[in-house]
């Protein structure tokens, strides 16, 4: 063994000097030669540098085309996760999809994940090429489609595998169609392009629940909202007896009551069985620049003017000396956060309802006067905003 040549060969190769890397393996340099106890092989390091021609005088020479070995990571498993397509596409044209070992994750299943971790242009040029390859997950994986709706990835790549020929009715190990995983994480956008490459809209999980079942338990409302124009049966009954109706009624959710055709809803006592668990805060942090904080002290103030206390604390259900004192606090307490650049400030969620109904006053009740410099649109933003993180 040249140890010399060896040694160069390693400076070459991270050196991206191709010229170099052809000398030392003139002068005997071992192809295998192995750069650090973590880092693999030389291969492996071309690889994740994206060196296409290194890569390809290195294999020339004789390098192994796997890991190293059995803690080691593969050439063709670094370029997937770099996401140089240029690389995978020529180490898989040299047989790198058989050698990669059946004890770890597919190359496939990591393409996948990748788009939703680095989501690049590259990400998804890579698991193309893989695609084109014929590149398939382990056995004991789910299948890419499942995997790309569990991460969640973007709307593109669940295109890109349908395109490849994935099923839209695909369902995961445990026999939960895609269209229902998506639904329970609230994904309306992997619904709606599920929905459109033809998956069954009333698909049921193993309970026989549907989708628009589970939407409505977790309040989903813009699923709910897919479904439904997908054309979803509000009236299918679960193998336990429930109804997307039954379950909203449960849930007390009356903004989902009349989505789901309802004209008139209260607070029904109605009893049913639950598959999510909901955390209802005590208290919460508000976090933002002091302008913004300092916003929210503004739109209670002008409302509580503009209404009057009585009129305040029959419009909102909230005491308007609760809310009075909360804008005081959002004026002279917020602190700038320790570790971080924004200023914050603790909430009780009765303070944090209390500050939210200003905002609804000012957006959509009779107020007129806004906030200095501040339009109505923008207060709707804000409100619309802070919904969403409370899954209003």
């Amino acid at each position: 063994m040249k140890h010399g040549a060896d040694q160069r060969l390693v400076e070459a190769v991270q050196a991206g000097d191709e010229a170099a890397v052809g000398q030392a393996l003139a002068d005997g340099a071992d192809p295998n030669v192995v750069v650090g106890r973590f880092r693999g092989s030389v291969l492996v390091d071309a690889a994740r540098a994206g060196r296409r021609g290194i890569v390809g005088r290195l294999l020339d020479a004789g390098a192994h085309i796997g890991p190293a070995g059995p803690f080691m990571v593969s050439p063709l498993r670094v370029a997937v996760i770099e996401a140089h397509a240029d690389v995978v596409r020529f180490l898989v044209a040299r047989g790198a999809l058989a050698a990669e070992p059946a004890t770890r994750s597919s190359v496939l299943t990591e393409a996948v994940s990748y788009t939703a971790f680095r989501p690049t242009p590259p990400a998804l040029a890579t698991l193309r090429v893989l695609l084109d390859a014929g590149a398939a997950p382990g056995a004991s994986e789910e299948a890419p489609l499942v995997t790309a709706v569990m991460q969640p990835v973007a709307p593109v790549v669940l295109r890109l595998l349908l395109a490849y020929g994935a099923d839209a009715n695909q369902q995961r190990s445990d026999a939960t169609p895609a269209i229902v995983v998506a639904a329970r994480r609230g994904d309306q956008a992997a619904v709606d392009v599920l929905l459109q490459a033809g998956a069954d809209v009333d698909a049921r999980d193993a309970r026989g629940r549907t989708a628009l079942m589970h939407a409505v338990e977790r309040n989903e409302k813009r699923v709910i909202a897919a479904l439904l124009l997908g054309g979803a049966a509000v009236d299918a009954v679960s193998a336990d007896g429930m109804s997307a109706l039954r379950l909203a009624r449960g849930w007390q959710r009356q903004n989902v009551q009349f989505m789901l055709g309802e004209r008139h809803v209260g607070l029904d006592d109605v009893p049913i069985t639950r598959t999510v668990v909901r955390a209802v805060p005590t208290g919460v942090r508000l976090a933002g620049d002091p302008q913004m904080l300092h916003l929210l002290a503004d739109a209670i103030g002008i409302a509580l003017d503009d209404l009057g206390d009585d009129e305040w604390n029959t419009r909102t259900g909230t005491d308007a000396d609760t809310v009075r004192a909360v804008a005081v606090r959002l004026r002279d307490e917020i602190a700038p956060a320790v570790d971080a650049s924004w200023h914050q400030m603790e909430v009780s969620a009765d303070e944090l309802a209390a500050a939210r109904s200003a905002l609804v006053e000012l957006a959509y009740g009779t107020t007129r006067t806004m906030p200095t410099d501040t339009s109505r649109l923008e207060i709707i933003d804000v409100l619309e905003e802070l919904n969403r993180q409370l899954g209003r």
